[in-house]
């Protein structure tokens, strides 16, 4: 099977047919969890199905994968009363998830919610990966670390662009780039950036560190689509990982 092809069962049979079994065939012993809702290893995971709700379920939209890496886009249903809009990434060693990454955040109802998620689905322009994943990493660079609004709303000026995200408008100022992935015309990056206090000036409130996981569609060459997922960074990790 495929990285991808992998994820996608070790998913379905661990949540969809809570199958605790599924943790021996598709996880590897010394799994590495880097993210709030869980400890490393298989205990970890199997300690947070025995408390997944009856109604819990993931709807998969998008699927990207980049070498060893694989990330989706999806929608957690159950595990808070509204639906999460969430990106998860992983790492996969031979046949088993090595480790994992997510971020995840309220989903609106009605059209808003639905323009949040909605877009192509399936990879294509395989053939032009790495030259979409080099123009997604100079713009990010250049363009969009500490200059959101600005980056967006230029972004924005193309009226085949389509932003399924805050917007221009959000609270949040990315400051570094941490991670850039890339299948075809969709590539993710992850990035860290400080979410501001709503209806204060920076300096006058809070300032919380957020991790931001974008994901862009690049067609002939230009950014014409953007998903995000927008986090903010647990204080206290339980278990030591690093959140990106």
């Amino acid at each position: 099977m495929s990285s991808k092809q992998i994820v996608l069962t070790a998913g379905t049979d661990l949540f969809g047919h809570r199958d605790p079994s599924a943790l021996d065939r598709y996880w590897a012993p010394d799994f590495r969890q880097h993210s709030a809702l869980g400890a490393d290893g298989r205990e970890g995971l199997r300690a947070v199905l025995q408390q997944l709700p009856e109604d819990f379920r993931i709807d998969n939209l998008r699927m990207l994968e980049d070498g060893d890496m694989v990330a989706v886009h999806c929608v957690y249903h159950g595990l808070a009363p509204e639906p999460l809009v969430a990106v998860d990434v992983f790492r996969v060693a031979g046949d088993r998830l090595a480790e994992h990454w997510d971020a995840y955040a309220p989903l609106p109802g009605g059209a808003a919610g639905a323009h949040r998620i909605d877009g192509p689905r399936q990879v294509t322009d395989h053939e032009h990966t790495a030259a979409n994943k080099a123009l997604i990493t100079e713009w990010v660079h250049e363009r969009l670390l500490g200059a959101d609004r600005e980056a967006l709303a230029e972004l924005a000026r193309d009226p085949r662009y389509v932003e399924h995200g805050a917007g221009p408008d959000a609270r949040l100022a990315r400051h570094s780039l941490h991670r850039v992935l890339g299948e075809g015309d969709f590539v993710l990056t992850v990035t860290e950036g400080v979410l501001e206090p709503d209806g204060e000036a920076p300096e006058h409130g809070d300032r919380r560190p957020a991790g931001c996981y974008d994901l862009w569609r690049v067609v002939d060459g230009r950014i014409l689509e953007h998903w995000e997922v927008v986090q903010p960074v647990p204080e206290r990790m339980p278990h030591g990982n690093g959140f990106f």
